[in-house]
């Protein structure tokens, strides 16, 4: 019994010792200058593709444009752009490596600090960029879907699900919820120095940039969040139309010109600070 209950021991810690190895070599991998380079490069694929979205949105708000204000119209400019099919791949690449070197961050963060909470930061920006990186594999494999009617698909097939419209609320609830974090992150520059940021001692323009980018994501995101809450209230899924609803929807307000186009500008920012993130974000783990 004893004999047993040793080499279980020693199983335990042999399998123990081997997941720490493993992770001490994801770590070093992730730290290598040619990961922090094609991660980098994920950052410059992001604001490129928030600048595109951000340009979408004020045609919208100067001319009514028809066309969708979201991340796969963005895509599609990108695609359609001269060498679009090489631009989709490298945006794979470059999007996948960062999400994977956020996942790596989350973990060695949890591992220091011992707490789970510690990985939630870099975890969910992990996910935001997996799925990022999925709608450049769509778009590179010739598989072009509207984001909105995705959104309205999406929605739809919840609120056909048992207590589908509490799930529907509740997954508004946290949207509306990462947007008044992503708010507050902006108004009080609470997003430098964490999760491959840029820490303090970067420019000036870069801290303005971004705090106004990030205030006017949290202002659009929110706005998505409210949506599904409607959505999930008057159990009708067309009241959910991603991002693209969103900010139509601003310009659908009082002054709602003016506010698409502020918000609009807001998007570029924050698309300028991702892109600025290639060159001044913090990689040290």
């Amino acid at each position: 019994m004893d004999d047993h209950s040793r080499g279980g021991g020693g199983a335990d810690n042999s399998a123990q010792r081997g997941a720490k190895d493993a992770a001490h070599h994801a770590e070093r991998a992730a730290s290598s200058p040619a990961a922090r380079t094609v991660a980098r490069a994920g950052f410059a694929f992001v604001g490129l593709l928030h600048i595109l979205i951000a340009w979408l949105a004020l045609q919208v708000a100067l001319g009514g444009s028809s066309k969708s204000a979201d991340q796969s119209s963005a895509v599609q400019q990108i695609a359609s752009a001269p060498g679009g099919p090489v631009l989709l791949w490298a945006a794979v690449v470059c999007c996948a490596a960062l999400a994977v070197w956020m996942v790596i961050d989350a973990v060695a963060k949890w591992r220091r600090e011992g707490k789970p909470t510690k990985a939630l930061g870099p975890g969910g920006t992990a996910l935001a960029y997996f799925a990022l990186t999925w709608l450049f594999v769509s778009f590179a494999l010739g598989n072009q879907k509207n984001s909105s009617q995705q959104s309205q698909q999406t929605t739809a097939n919840v609120l056909s699900i048992p207590f589908g419209p509490v799930v529907l609320f509740i997954a508004g609830l946290v949207v509306l919820g990462i947007g008044v974090y992503f708010g507050f992150r902006g108004v009080t520059r609470g997003f430098l120095g964490k999760d491959a940021q840029p820490t303090e001692s970067a420019p000036d323009w870069v801290k303005v940039v971004g705090s106004v980018g990030y205030t006017a994501k949290g202002i659009a995101v929110a706005v998505v969040g409210i949506l599904i809450l409607v959505a999930a209230v008057h159990h009708d899924p067309k009241q959910q139309s991603g991002l693209d609803g969103a900010l139509k929807s601003l310009a659908s307000q009082p002054f709602g010109t003016w506010i698409l186009a502020a918000v609009a500008l807001g998007l570029a920012c924050y698309g300028v600070y991702s892109a600025a993130r290639a060159k001044y974000g913090n990689f040290d783990q």
